[in-house]
């Protein structure tokens, strides 16, 4: 079975878009679309719509991510405005999603942004799909049902996505799991707890020696899921996104 592959670029936080299209070259061979970071690390990085636009430029499809945290309504329909009349036609919301929030005035959330997402996707006659993202350890909010595309967050127990796929058996929607690679034990260990993600002990001893040593896992991890019941794979190698496509090359 082929291994639908979304991967996610590193966008640059340098006003130079080569690294973009290093990362473009190395990747399309595996990739069906690219995955295009909204301020992932809360620092300042090059702006997703020019990335998107870099992506569109190299003739490959793209997915925007807009992050509820930095910015408004006003912005999140600028930015629509500016992704449809760029071609891309399909955007991943994250952060905010409080339901508790849901319909007061306060900060926006995931909710609010997918209505919106809507409402001017019917005012302009445009298609654009839209995706949320889901937990593997908790079942999807009633809610989150109207988007349509779920990501699950990255783990490394194929179990756990697996168990997760048979409790939402009714979902019609396209599920993309994710699958982040890590690249040193310091990274490893820093977003195994940040995301609560809970790597192999002998993927984090194997990276102390050899900061290669997550490639590997993460590449069997991504061809063990076919067997979840997902529709695709989030690829995120970030710097060791050559070595992920050399792996992944004849295998996908």
């Amino acid at each position: 079975m082929t291994l639908d592959i979304t991967a996610e670029l590193d966008v640059p936080h340098r006003p130079d878009l080569t690294p973009v299209g290093r990362q473009l070259d190395a990747l399309a061979p595996v990739a069906a679309r690219f995955l295009v970071p909204d301020n992932a690390t809360a620092r300042a990085a090059v702006a997703g719509l020019v990335v998107a636009a870099e992506v569109r430029r190299c003739g490959h499809e793209a997915v925007a991510v807009l992050n509820a945290r930095d910015r408004n309504t006003l912005g999140l329909r600028r930015d629509l405005l500016g992704l449809l009349a760029l071609g891309v036609h399909e955007v991943l919301l994250l952060r905010g999603d409080q339901p508790d929030q849901e319909g007061e005035d306060g900060p926006l959330t995931v909710g609010a942004m997918l209505r919106e997402a809507r409402a001017l996707a019917a005012e302009h006659e445009a298609t654009l799909r839209v995706g949320v993202v889901a937990a593997p350890g908790r079942d999807l909010p009633a809610w989150k049902r109207d988007a349509d595309v779920v990501w699950l967050a990255p783990t490394f127990s194929v179990p756990a996505v697996a168990d997760w796929r048979a409790r939402h058996a009714d979902l019609e929607q396209p599920v993309r799991a994710g699958v982040l690679v890590p690249t040193g034990p310091r990274m490893a260990r820093g977003v195994a707890e940040g995301m609560d993600l809970d790597l192999p002990d002998h993927v984090v001893d194997a990276l102390e020696q050899d900061e290669t040593a997550g490639v590997d896992p993460a590449v069997e991890h991504a061809l063990a899921l076919r067997d979840a019941g997902v529709d695709g794979i989030h690829l995120v190698a970030v710097s060791r996104y050559r070595e992920v496509a050399d792996r992944l090359a004849g295998l996908v």
